[in-house]
């Protein structure tokens, strides 16, 4: 055989090979791309349960069984993600509300709802009501 004749069919391999090559290379992006998709939303999960655990978030204007000791203001926040993932946008949107509201020395969040207004595209704006609680042992006398 030829040393042309080889070449031809190296030729003809890798033109065969090229377009498996580059569907394997496009699904191994793929799967990149959703292993880190998975392991921030288990992350973003995670720390939504650690927060839950610092303060109540409840939509209506009091945490039923608990007296409000004292109310801190309004809070506000907003979350973005990529189209089709308002999912994302509201979790991190409620991140970072119990995050203000921890900074404001709240118990619990009241009143919370969605704030309507200049939506635009994958962004979730959050707002409620930063109090903080009477001590777990007392109840609401109104109750």
């Amino acid at each position: 055989m030829s040393l042309d004749a080889i070449l031809g069919h190296i030729g003809s391999a890798i033109l065969v090979a090229i377009p498996f090559l580059l569907v394997y290379a496009l699904v191994i992006r793929e799967v990149r791309r959703r292993r880190d998709r998975q392991a921030a939303l288990a992350a973003i999960a995670a720390e939504m349960e650690a927060l839950r655990e610092k303060i109540e978030m409840v939509t209506t204007p009091g945490v039923p069984g608990r007296h409000t000791a004292t109310d801190l203001g309004p809070v506000t926040a907003e979350g973005s993600a990529g189209a089709g993932f308002l999912g994302v946008a509201e979790k991190r949107a409620m991140i970072l509300l119990m995050r203000r509201a921890l900074a404001l020395g709240a118990d619990a969040l009241v009143e919370v709802r969605h704030e309507r207004g200049a939506v635009r595209t994958g962004v979730v704006r959050l707002a409620g009501r930063a109090v903080t609680l009477s001590e777990k042992g007392q109840r609401d006398p109104s109750l």
